[in-house]
This record gives structure tokens, sequence and C-alpha cells, in this order.
């Protein structure tokens, strides 16, 4: 690269940054490369590497300051996305562990939720209306005023659905907190 084109790129010709970037840029990905064995990534950081370098034009004096900048910042690049990559890879493991550890309770805890909608199910509808209503977090009032009838008979409602509900889910109940 002649002295000319260093002055020219200080300058901001993009025709001279052109001319540096087709010079090193091969160099450099595979330079990149040799951290990450991927050369996806590593063409990908050089390329950042170069838009810091243009950005960072005028701080260049000569051919062998501009190498020193690349080499360095696509380094320290490299090792931080690499340690990235490795405490991404540490929480996933340790989230797969947590989910195999806790599969037991997500099971059963499906299995419960899907009896108490089973039972839920089986009410009258009016029941089953009253109490989805309910657990949607509407208030007796709201819920008489939704379904157009009085608060009592949502009250009314409400209790002996709770004691059919309760009937229907001894089993489930006892087995949730047999494992818990």
């Amino acid at each position: 690269m002649q002295p000319n084109t260093i002055i020219e790129f200080q300058k901001g010709d993009k025709h001279a940054y052109q001319q540096l970037f087709m010079e090193l840029y091969p160099v450099m990905c595979r330079f990149s490369n040799n951290y990450l064995y991927d050369y996806n990534d590593a063409e990908d950081i050089t390329q950042e590497v170069f838009i810091e370098l243009w950005n960072q034009r005028s701080k260049f004096e000569n051919q062998d300051q501009i190498k020193a900048f690349l080499y360095l910042s696509i380094k320290n690049k490299c090792l931080n996305f690499i340690k990235h990559l490795a405490i991404r890879e540490k929480y996933f493991e340790s989230e797969l562990e947590r989910n195999e550890e806790d599969f037991d309770e997500f099971v059963l805890e499906a299995e419960v939720v899907q009896n108490i909608y089973t039972a839920i199910e089986s009410l009258s509808e009016q029941r089953k209306k009253i109490i989805l209503l309910s657990m949607e977090g509407l208030k007796n009032n709201e819920i008489a005023e939704d379904l157009s009838i009085s608060i009592n008979t949502v009250k009314l409602q409400k209790k002996i659905a709770y004691q059919q509900l309760r009937e229907k889910l001894k089993t489930s109940v006892f087995l949730f907190l047999l494992f818990f």
C-alpha cells in the first residue's frame, strides 16, 4: 500500500478505504477464524473492526499502525465473542439441568391443572362461566353484571361449584400435596 493511500484514507477517501479493505480483509478474516473456527462469525467480527477502523481513520499515520489496530481489535473482539458463547452455553446447561430436575414437578403440575380444568368442564354451564370468570380475576359484582344475573346468584352458584370441585379434585389435591 502506498503512503499516499494512507493520507487519502485519513481524509475520508472511500476509494482509498476500499483499496485498504480489499488488501487486508482476507488476511484479517483468516486471522479471526483462527480464534473462532467459524468463518461466518470471523467475517462478521472482521467487518465490525473495519467499520471501527473507518470511524477512527484520522488516528493512523501508516500501514503498520492500521495493521496493529486490526490485529489487536480482532483478537479482543474474538476473545469477547468466545467469552459470551461460554457464558451463554453455561446458562443453557444450568437451565437444562434445572429443567431436568424439575421435570417431575412440571408433569405433576400439568396433570393437576388438567384435572382442575376437566372438573370445571363437568360443572353446569352457568357455574362453569362463573368459575372461569372468577379465575380471570373478576369480582362477584363484575361477574353478575357480565352474566346479567344477581350478585346473590353468583355467590350461591360459586359456593355450590366450589363444593363440587372439592369433591371431584380430592384425589388430585392429595397427589399434589403428596409430592410437594
